[in-house]
């Protein structure tokens, strides 16, 4: 009888530690499981406010974090830079500059040329910076040209580190000095993963937007650049906050482009 109650608490023991061990592995799994759960920081800049344009005020009222780049010398400029502002979004300049493409005309009636001098590049780009003072950072309005070229962009990103800002290359040309120059100067620097639009078709917008979060979610983090007015607007707007749970749910957490910039 003895030798039957030794037995069996031995085998009630043993059931106890196979239990214990079992499940502290099942948890220690379940951690590592967790750990290995891919994500990413997905920062999406807006760029052309500054117009009223098409989406405007439905971007702005979008649930997430996102940088409004704002045209400079445009009629609503300073008022659509209060209204990211008291929306909780970050502003910076999205400064007209030269491009090797295209008519003059599109870049504005003011901007950074490849004619002019470096003072009169540095007033420019200040007097941009007075116009919209919430702006912490600026990027490119199409511009390959500048960004092609180490004395004009020079000249913009020394204004820019006087500001203590930043600077998102919109990559409008595959061969932008942009990276290196900045890192000389010690301005910090990001640069556009994905452009998100430029069609009116909401699904190729969801597309490149899942590209944007891919990226992300790949290499840690990633600048996607999208548009109010003809460019994207509201249909930008309606891709953006169908996709924000799908995302979310993968593991992007939304940021704004002051948050990537290094």
């Amino acid at each position: 009888m003895k030798k039957s109650w030794k037995s069996g608490l031995c085998y009630l023991l043993l059931f106890a530690f196979c239990f214990m061990g079992g499940r502290i592995t099942a948890e220690r799994q379940a951690v590592r499981v967790a750990n290995m759960t891919p994500s990413g920081k997905l920062a999406i800049v807006i760029d052309d406010f500054g117009y009223n344009g098409n989406g405007t005020d439905k971007m702005l009222a979008l649930s997430i974090p996102f940088t409004a780049a704002v045209m400079p010398f445009s009629e609503y400029s300073g008022e659509n830079a209060k209204k990211a502002v008291a929306a909780g979004k970050e502003v910076i300049i999205h400064m007209p500059m030269e491009s090797m493409m295209g008519k003059r005309e599109w870049v504005g009636d003011k901007g950074v040329f490849l004619s002019m001098t470096d003072d009169e590049i540095k007033a420019v780009v200040e007097e941009a910076y007075a116009i919209l003072p919430e702006a912490v950072g600026m990027n490119n309005h199409m511009g390959s040209a500048i960004t092609e070229d180490s004395r004009s962009l020079g000249d913009v990103l020394d204004v820019v580190k006087e500001k203590n800002g930043f600077f998102i290359d919109s990559v409008t040309t595959c061969n932008s000095v942009a990276k290196d120059l900045a890192a000389e100067k010690g301005v910090p620097f990001f640069k556009r993963s994905v452009f998100l639009d430029g069609t009116n078709d909401v699904e190729t917008v969801k597309k490149n937007l899942r590209k944007a979060a891919a990226i992300a979610l790949k290499e840690g983090k990633a600048l996607a650049i999208g548009h109010v007015g003809p460019e994207g607007g509201d249909v930008t707007e309606r891709a953006i906050e169908e996709l924000i749970p799908e995302l979310e749910k993968e593991g992007i957490t939304f940021v704004t482009a002051g948050d990537l910039v290094e």
